[in-house]
């Protein structure tokens, strides 16, 4: 799945800049894609620790 192209975009690049920017709409984005299974907790590991950390508390807590 990370090879997939959305635009000029891959996919995990949009779910980095999701984890960067970690909006309200960016979390609740993140949020819709971990309740479809597009992403899951083993994308952590493609991020440094501060992004991987914020997609855990997404995946620890998804009510916010």
């Amino acid at each position: 799945m990370s090879h997939m192209q959305i635009g000029d975009v891959s996919w995990e690049g949009m779910i980095r800049m999701k984890l960067t920017s970690f909006r309200d709409k960016d979390r609740t984005h993140l949020r819709d894609l971990l309740e479809v299974g597009l992403i899951d907790g083993t994308w952590c590991q493609r991020f440094p620790p501060e992004l991987a950390a914020r997609l855990q508390e997404l995946i620890d807590n998804p009510h916010g």
